[in-house]
């Protein structure tokens, strides 16, 4: 294996990151279903990741909603839960759309 040197700041080497494609958000989604699909729509991923990541966030609609996850053969087709991003945010949802689950997320604000 061999080490390849990097040309340093400012000599036109410069590491170019694929960017997402940026879609201007004139309301917010309706649906955790609706945002999952913005979201994948603008990330700029290949459709086979694209199809890896909605069947996580799928699987996340259905937790986020208090219901199981279809298992087994019920699982392909199955119609995910459509709830309001905004009920995430209920206190009824145990604050389940914060980073760390509890009330003000992680840092407590």
């Amino acid at each position: 294996m061999t080490i390849e040197s990097v040309p340093k700041l400012g000599t036109g080497g410069a590491l170019r990151l694929p960017r997402a494609r940026v879609l201007p958000l004139s309301a917010p989604p309706a649906s955790y279903t609706a945002a999952v699909e913005r979201y994948l729509t603008g990330a700029g991923i290949a459709k086979s990741s694209a199809r890896i990541y909605r069947i996580s966030l799928t699987t996340w609609g259905w937790m986020l909603a208090g219901e199981p996850a279809p298992t087994g053969p019920t699982r392909r087709g199955a119609k995910p839960p459509v709830f309001p991003v905004a009920a995430l945010d209920e206190p009824a949802a145990g604050g389940a759309g914060r980073a760390g689950g509890g009330p003000g997320g992680r840092d407590g604000r």
